[in-house]
């Protein structure tokens, strides 16, 4: 068995980020669909519509997808190796978790049938909210360990496909294909927990310029245009393991692990200078041209004495961004001597 590490869950996003905004956005256009339906006599159905959103999802592996916990989405499929689950660092699926003992279940496959077992976990296993110590699983089945909630899967069933596209609504941005702020703060959390017993980890927030006055001008459909553009210009920079954020409106967060305080501003100035060279398709309704030039801002912060948490570091970088502001904008700024 080889399991999805943390990072390639994170970054599956990455090539298929279009697929999942359109993805995303035809799930929402169906429900609001079925909701807003008067006819009676109407065969469409809530479920139909989840359906046919996912006609590419194609034969899985038995895997199990976390759906409610700070691992929310993250997914490993299964083999003939046992996994253990629990708390320790080595587990094959670890939940940092103070609710998880170190090692709480594991699950393995017997006979061409998967059973799960507790291992003397002190909050116990509970499957399908029932305290278990030995029991087979079955498709649609949900463990439940500590404050985490994991769903087993066998093939690509409509529930399965249903739980990948809530996923996908409360994991990521629809326009951008980022993380949303809500997750990405989680990821920071766990990414600067991690920072404090190996290499620094350093922040990066960027601000669009003068977004309000595009989207007064121009309308929020070309304001929309814009923000995607960017983004593409950002994940192009970015390294592929980079975790990026959408934080809110034109302002988004890129992680760099073990990044030098100095290789994170130098990879600002790169963004700075590709978004500045990208002047974005839409149209400029005041001289007829079919391009709109615009700039962004980025404020560099690092882990350490004076950012030992996500939000310190965060109030660090904001900081810094918004000396670039005061400076003129279309510019970096970075807290403290690199």
């Amino acid at each position: 068995m080889q399991p999805e590490s943390i990072a390639e869950r994170r970054d599956k996003w990455r090539p298929v980020s279009a697929r999942r905004c359109a993805t995303i956005r035809r799930i929402r256009v169906g429900i609001a669909f079925v909701a807003a339906s008067k006819d009676q006599d109407s065969k469409t159905d809530r479920h139909s519509v989840v359906e046919s959103s996912r006609q590419d999802v194609g034969a899985f592996n038995p895997r199990l997808i976390v759906v409610s916990g700070m691992l929310l989405g993250f997914k490993i499929e299964l083999a003939d190796a046992p996994v253990i689950i629990g708390r320790a660092s080595e587990c094959g699926l670890a939940l940092p978790h103070s609710s998880v003992s170190r090692q709480h279940c594991r699950i393995w496959r017997e006979n061409g049938r998967y059973l799960i077992e507790d291992m003397a976990s002190t909050n116990r296993t509970f499957l399908n909210g029932q305290p278990v110590t030995r029991a087979e699983l079955r498709d649609g089945d949900q463990i439940s360990i500590g404050s985490n909630a994991i769903k087993f899967f066998v093939g690509a069933s409509m529930e399965s496909s249903y739980h990948h596209e809530l996923i996908d609504l409360a994991i990521y941005d629809s326009l951008t294909g980022f993380y949303n702020r809500r997750h990405f703060r989680t990821l920071l959390d766990e990414e600067v927990e991690k920072a404090k017993n190996s290499a620094a980890l350093s922040l990066l927030m960027l601000d669009l310029d003068y977004f309000k006055d595009v989207n007064d001008r121009h309308g929020h459909l070309v304001g929309d245009q814009v923000l995607s553009a960017v983004a593409q210009v950002i994940r192009e920079c970015a390294p592929s393991s980079a975790p990026i954020g959408r934080l809110g409106g034109e302002e988004f967060a890129l992680a760099l692990r073990g990044a030098t305080l100095a290789a994170a501003t130098a990879l600002a100035e790169t963004v700075c200078t590709a978004v500045a060279a990208c002047p974005i398709a839409a149209p400029v309704m005041e001289t007829g041209e079919s391009r709109l030039a615009v700039t962004i801002s980025i404020g560099v912060a690092q882990t350490g004495a004076n950012c030992a948490t996500s939000s310190e570091l965060l109030r660090s970088a904001d900081a810094a961004l918004y000396r670039a502001k005061e400076g003129g904008r279309n510019r970096v700024c970075c807290a403290g001597p690199m």
